[in-house]
């Protein structure tokens, strides 16, 4: 990829400008610093034959335009002004303006000299400061490990782009922010030189593949930008053409590419941003296209366009997210449990403990809206110490069979919540074997190694932990086999079709046939017909849970159903 496939790249002079004169064109700017220089020069004339001639220090205020010249106009300005300086305070000027003494012939062509030397050193030590903080940004636009211009370039050519569509009104252009989902993968499994050239190369073959004016960014490690020019005025043709350079993306990640002898893909999750002639903010034009692309990766979709819906969403998002913490010190969170059955005796065995939210108003806030969220941050921290008390507070007071809870990817990389689980079960006068721990394999991919102490650690605290979700994530049987896991989970999207499809019924039985052989524990969620039930069961599982035994419920009526549940068995 060359540098000649971008109209956007920055310049040191452009960089200078844009910060130092923003609103004025190459000649305005020209004429600005010729006007400062001479009046400058006049100025300094004056305050010499004012203050008593050159025989006094002030003769000494001519090398501030002497100075500016350097800066301005380099080695050429700067002998062409040091000249002019020490004329104006050469033979026409007297040494002394009170006694009438004219200066010696000497005197003053010294002092051009010396202007001259001050003019051609400073020139020349500008000029080396301006290279070598051209040199510097260079080191910050480049990535050298890929060679891709880096998110300092971007953010410096929007400012132009967009500086040159508000005077000029200037094609539309728009920018598409690349995520390589799997690269993490690759960076853990292959190391970080084969990572660096996979992204070298997903970023040389798109350029390669559009046709249109556009330049490629690394704007981190596992996203690239993708800033082009759009032909079309027509918001729709626009927005299609935007899409489809989001295709050439798509495409060329799931083409192969060969690294080490070694075939590889990488799945493309993107977000796009038409820029508009209203835009004036290179962040803002950056941040709608890493929105949409937020929106695609929570939405599990391939792409997603900027909608200013979205902010919307995200702010009300963000203000629910803040008053997570008050709803915890108000008391607004509960535990529903949902029952857990053996599938083999029909009886009620345990359950899974599942958060809810009751607001200040006590309607319910749907999990899915804070939930996601709360587990990318600190905020799981808390809350699973909650759900953690809450449920140890459940099990002793109302005698309660063995209880499950999740666990998020940062609680399972979390030592200080894992190292201290023991003694906080212990406080409430839990056993350990009264929790079971659910994690998912999100969090195994994330670490491996520290997912694998983790989980042991657990283990030997005597709590049993079970693979949440199996099936729907990266499964692997190196996780099974690796980890000491006393029970794995099958999501529910594997049960759907069980009544109506042998391929579902096939699939069921090989997950529970591999558990079994690994002397798991296998459960069974998302279980809603008695048909589903007694399939699961003759396939081998052990136990199950669903709506065909119960909702989720809150602790009174969970202990009313336990109830029923168990005079109905007898």
């Amino acid at each position: 990829m060359t540098r000649e496939t971008s109209s956007y790249l920055p310049t040191f002079e452009t960089i200078w400008h844009s910060q130092k004169w923003p609103q004025l064109s190459a000649f305005a700017r020209t004429v600005c610093r010729l006007l400062v220089i001479v009046s400058f020069l006049a100025l300094g004339t004056w305050v010499v034959h004012f203050t008593g001639g050159t025989g006094y220090a002030y003769p000494y205020v001519m090398l501030l335009p002497v100075l500016l010249t350097a800066v301005w106009f380099g080695l050429a300005g700067a002998v062409l002004s040091s000249i002019t300086a020490g004329l104006l305070l050469g033979p026409w000027m007297p040494l002394d303006v009170s006694a009438g003494t004219h200066q010696s012939t000497a005197n003053w062509l010294a002092r051009i000299a010396f202007f001259l030397l001050i003019g051609v050193f400073s020139a020349g030590l500008f000029q080396s400061l301006r290279q070598a903080n051209h040199r510097r940004l260079l080191a910050l636009e480049i990535d050298h490990k890929t060679g891709l211009w880096t998110q300092a370039a971007l953010s410096r050519d929007l400012e132009r782009l967009l500086r040159k569509a508000n005077q000029n009104g200037a094609p539309s252009s728009a920018i598409l922010l690349v995520r390589m989902q799997d690269l993490w993968e690759i960076l853990q499994s292959m190391g970080a030189e084969t990572a660096e050239q996979v992204v070298r190369d997903l970023a040389e073959r798109i350029s390669y593949n559009i046709r249109v004016s556009h330049q490629v960014y690394r704007f981190s490690k596992s996203e690239l930008a993708i800033l082009f020019s759009v032909v079309s005025q027509e918001e729709v043709r626009a927005q299609e053409e935007v899409g489809f350079i989001f295709d050439v993306a798509q495409r060329v990640g799931e083409e192969e590419t060969i690294v080490k002898g070694i075939s590889l893909r990488v799945q493309i999750v993107a977000g796009s941003y038409l820029i508009r002639e209203s835009d004036q903010n290179p962040e803002i034009v950056i941040n709608r296209a890493r929105t949409g692309l937020s929106v695609a990766m929570e939405n599990n979709v391939s792409y997603r366009r900027y909608d200013p819906m979205f902010d919307q969403k995200t702010a009300e998002r963000v203000q629910l997210i803040a008053r997570v913490r008050d709803g915890l010190a108000n008391q607004e969170f509960q535990l529903f449990h949902q029952p857990k059955i053996c599938l083999r005796t029909g009886q009620h065995v345990g359950s899974e403990a599942l958060l809810r939210w009751f607001n200040h108003e006590n309607k319910m806030v749907m999990p899915g809206l804070f939930m996601p969220k709360v587990e990318s941050t600190t905020l799981i921290d808390p809350v699973t110490r909650f759900v953690i008390a809450r449920a140890c507070i459940n099990i002793k007071s109302q005698n309660l069979m063995p209880v499950s809870v999740n666990f998020a990817i940062n609680n399972l990389m979390n030592p200080s919540l894992i190292n201290d689980l023991g003694r906080l079960v212990s406080s409430y006068g839990v056993s350990p074997e009264s929790l079971e721990i659910e994690i998912t394999e999100g969090a195994l991919i994330q670490d491996p190694e520290q997912a694998r102490e983790a989980v042991g650690n657990l283990r030997d605290q005597g709590f049993k932990v079970s693979l949440d979700d199996f099936g729907t994530g990266y499964s692997s049987f190196q996780y099974l086999t690796n980890l000491p896991l006393s029970g794995l989970k099958i999501d529910r999207a594997f049960v759907n079709n069980l009544e109506v499809s042998a391929e579902a019924r096939t699939i069921m039985e090989s997950m529970i046939s591999m558990a079994k052989a690994l002397k798991l524990e296998v459960t069974v969620e998302g279980i809603e017909t008695a048909q589903q039930m007694k399939i699961v069961a003759d396939l081998g599982a052990d136990l199950a849970q669903g709506f065909h035994y119960s909702r989720p419920l809150a602790l009174s009526e969970y202990q009313q159903w336990a109830n029923d549940r168990l005079s109905s068995h007898f």
